[in-house]
């Protein structure tokens, strides 16, 4: 069984180490929907080689310095990861020869988690990889305390500022360059749609009409793999943003501020309703048993419609050489307002934060500094294929179907708890048994919200209406 190139969320935030990953920001009112970076689009060419520009200061000592990074391992991306960054990295020595660094990945899921910890208190990392922040990854991570200070590394001013914003600050300073961040989609077999003239859907009518043409032509419109239930996160997140988020564009920084949520509106049943409908009549019957590593394979075989999945699973649809000839992506139609189906739910990715213990902390800068450069981030991310927070041109089939759905982004919800919170994110509860309705089971999570409270309620007051204003509204 292969992995894939994302380690799976977990189904409850329960505490400091559930999640060591994420984005960052805050407000009062936060809108439903942001304008986004500017999209990556489709080029002729494809990047160039990384240039040996000049790091700031590359070198300011003659004496060796071993810089240590570590990562996660990537799936079955791993191999064209480690390349890039070998490649950086050797330009890297070229300006700095008394410079080595070390790469290493250390696995995924907890076990990315617990080695990370471990490196980190041992003190025996320099640079350590992140996900854009989140508030959980503020709790856990302290940045302004432990983070080196990355807000006049030069290359930052490369990156939108909205990214800059959204995914590497905290405290009005810069303490992570985030290189990618990814979204919530539905991949779609093209040749397979085009068979039965079916389009993308921009209403929930549409979307289930086009599940029952399927149907009709005994064609399984919808692939999941939920045997490892956490990955039925990125569907329910799309559910979330669809049908609940432009009712209640506010929910998650009140939640945030002021630990306030129900979970029990009108708005959350329906999202609930819809989420367990939809799944029912047009999954795959067995995707309770389906292994989530297997998804992107299967889907390539060409045996299915659609995959609501993470933008992240497009690399691994590709490397899986599919049988059809055109890949497709579009936001999930989950409400009956085509506006609100257009706000993809996002969260930022692969980042680099160096260790302010570190003795090599200008060395640290450097590096990073040299990674944010224009030529070498284009040829790290035509390998990475992620949404780029710098403003480049990606080619190949997984950015061209990505760039459209990029306009309107918003936070995802999976970003958006607290370190002890219990929050089904996955809806696993719902949607893979019988035993709760929408209404039963919306006050299932708020009794799961309301009993955990004693667990994270201290982190009310760290994060200011500004903040929020921040993180969610733009």
């Amino acid at each position: 069984m292969s992995l894939t190139r994302r380690h799976f969320m977990g189904s409850l935030v329960t505490g400091a180490a559930a999640i060591a990953v994420a984005a960052c920001g805050q407000s009062p009112s936060a809108p439903a929907a942001t304008s986004a970076p500017s999209a990556p689009t489709s080029a002729s060419s494809s990047a160039s080689a990384p240039t040996a520009a000049p790091a700031a200061n590359a070198s300011t000592s003659a004496s060796p310095v071993t810089l240590d990074v570590i990562a996660w391992n990537s799936g079955t991306s791993a191999e064209a990861f480690k390349n890039a960054m070998n490649g950086i990295n050797g330009n890297f020595k070229q300006k700095a020869s008394n410079v080595t660094v070390t790469f290493e990945m250390l696995g995924q899921g907890a076990t990315w988690t617990n080695a990370q910890k471990t490196r980190i208190a041992a003190q025996k990392v320099d640079v350590t990889a992140m996900y854009g922040f989140a508030p959980a990854d503020i709790i856990n991570f302290q940045p302004d305390k432990q983070f080196v200070d990355l807000s006049d590394v030069a290359a930052i001013k490369n990156f939108e500022q909205t990214n800059v914003d959204r995914f590497m600050s905290w405290k009005g300073k810069v303490w992570q360059m985030t290189l990618a961040y990814v979204g919530h989609i539905v991949w779609s077999d093209e040749d397979i749609l085009s068979k039965y003239s079916l389009q993308h859907p921009t209403t929930y009518a549409e979307f289930q009409k086009m599940g029952d043409t399927l149907k009709s032509n005994n064609v399984v419109p919808i692939l999941v793999g939920a045997k490892e239930q956490n990955s039925l996160n990125r569907f329910a997140s799309m559910c979330e943003m669809a049908v609940q988020r432009p009712k209640n564009p506010q929910f998650w920084a009140d939640l945030i501020t002021k630990g306030k949520a129900d979970f029990t509106t009108p708005e959350w049943v329906e999202a609930y309703k819809r989420a367990k409908d939809f799944s029912k009549a047009y999954f795959d019957p067995n995707f309770s048993g389906i292994s989530y590593p297997t998804t992107a394979g299967l889907f390539a075989s060409g045996k299915y419609a659609m995959m609501p999945d993470g933008s992240f699973a497009g690399g691994d649809i590709e490397a899986a050489k599919p049988t059809f000839q055109k890949l497709g992506a579009f936001t999930a139609a989950m409400a009956d307002d085509s506006a609100a189906n257009q706000v993809q739910p996002v969260y930022g990715d692969i980042s680099w934060a160096g260790l302010n213990y570190s003795k090599n902390v200008d060395t640290i800068r450097n590096w990073i500094d040299f990674f944010g450069q224009k030529s070498n981030y284009q040829t790290f991310m035509q390998v990475l294929q992620y949404y780029p927070t710098q403003t480049i041109e990606l080619t190949g089939p997984v950015p061209e179907a990505e760039a459209p759905l990029l306009k309107k982004t918003a936070v995802a919800m999976t970003r958006s708890t607290l370190p002890g919170m219990v929050l089904d994110i996955t809806w696993s509860e719902l949607l893979l048994s019988d035993k709760y309705t929408p209404d039963s089971y919306a006050q299932y999570v708020q009794k799961q919200f309301d009993d955990s409270k004693p667990q994270w309620q201290k982190y009310i007051g760290m994060f200011d209406d500004s903040w929020a204003k921040l993180y969610f509204g733009q």
